[in-house]
């Protein structure tokens, strides 16, 4: 696993190969506590398990490191009635506390992002770069969008909808939530102000890495994220 240069002293991102995982199902009874292990035991295809596995390795090895917890299994990733991830701790542990957090997976790579400020939620995207988002853009990109030009098509369209998808985690307004209507412009290399139609202002950074885009997007303002709406 490895710490992406994506966050700041608030927000820490991580990334893992899940296709270097050995022995998931004893990595399961490792990390996983018992309800988050019969949650897994249901998934029936090997890849979705191994990468649904990944992102929880991702986030709670994040925990072990800053010492949130000693042991995977004394927090618990747990899911809000729409599906967005929030973390339940054991009481009385001591340690760095994460306010919010988001996971995804996609392919080789499975993501995590944590927040350590009350008033900061976060969203993460993996998204590989293919052409499966070409005969999809009519869907997210809108009729005024002029983003990215220097790069190639596919790269392109796979850094708009991460970016996309990871504002759209961290607002809690669903993924396929007005996606035309949302605009992302680039500040710096690797650094996007993401508008959406009510005029909110989210800040962005993405990375490339090995044909993948991994994107985080962070809402200062927290609107709405006790009751976030997306799913991971």
């Amino acid at each position: 696993m490895m710490t992406l240069p994506l966050g700041d002293e608030h927000v820490e991102v991580s990334l893992l190969d899940v296709t270097r995982m050995a022995e998931t199902d004893a990595t399961a009874t490792r990390f996983l506590t018992l309800r988050e292990r019969a949650e897994y035991a249901r998934l029936r295809h090997p890849g979705r398990r191994r990468e649904w596995l990944g992102a929880r390795v991702c986030l709670k090895t994040m925990l072990l490191r800053n010492r949130s917890v000693s042991d995977p299994t004394e927090c618990e990733i747990m899911k809000d009635a729409r599906g967005r991830p929030w973390l339940s701790f054991a009481p009385g542990l001591p340690g760095r506390k994460v306010y919010d957090c988001s996971l995804s997976h996609k392919g080789r790579f499975a993501s995590a992002c944590a927040s350590a400020m009350a008033d900061r939620a976060v969203g993460v995207d993996v998204e590989e770069i293919s052409p499966r988002l070409l005969r999809l853009a009519g869907a997210f990109v809108g009729d005024r969008a002029t983003f990215f030009r220097s790069r190639p098509p596919e790269e392109r369209l796979a850094l708009l909808w991460a970016l996309k998808e990871a504002r759209a985690k961290a607002v809690g307004g669903g993924i396929g939530t007005a996606m035309q209507s949302v605009t992302c412009e680039e500040t710096a290399v690797g650094r996007h102000r993401i508008t959406a139609g009510d005029g909110l202002q989210l800040r962005a950074r993405h990375l490339v890495y090995e044909g993948y885009i991994i994107a985080v997007c962070v809402n200062d303002k927290r609107r709405d994220c006790d009751n976030a709406k997306t799913a991971c």
